[in-house]
C-alpha cells in the first residue's frame, strides 16, 4: 500500500473554560475534537460534513 499524502492519529483539541475576571481559574474543557484519526491516499477525496458547532473548523 502507497504512503498517505494526509494522515491523521488520534487528533484531540479541547478548549478551556475559565471562570473569573481578574483571577482565571480553569473550571473545565469544551471538546471540539476527541480522538478522531483518518488517512488519504493519492487520488481521493475528503468531505467533512455535520451539525454546527460539531469540531469542522478545528479539523
Amino acid at each position: 500500500m502507497a504512503e498517505p499524502i494526509l494522515e491523521v492519529r488520534d487528533l484531540v483539541k479541547h478548549y478551556p473554560l475559565t471562570q473569573g475576571i481578574l483571577f482565571k481559574k480553569q473550571v473545565g474543557a469544551v471538546k471540539a475534537v476527541d480522538g478522531i484519526s483518518f488517512s488519504l491516499q493519492k487520488g481521493e477525496t475528503l468531505g467533512i460534513v455535520g451539525e454546527s458547532g460539531c469540531g469542522k473548523s478545528t479539523l
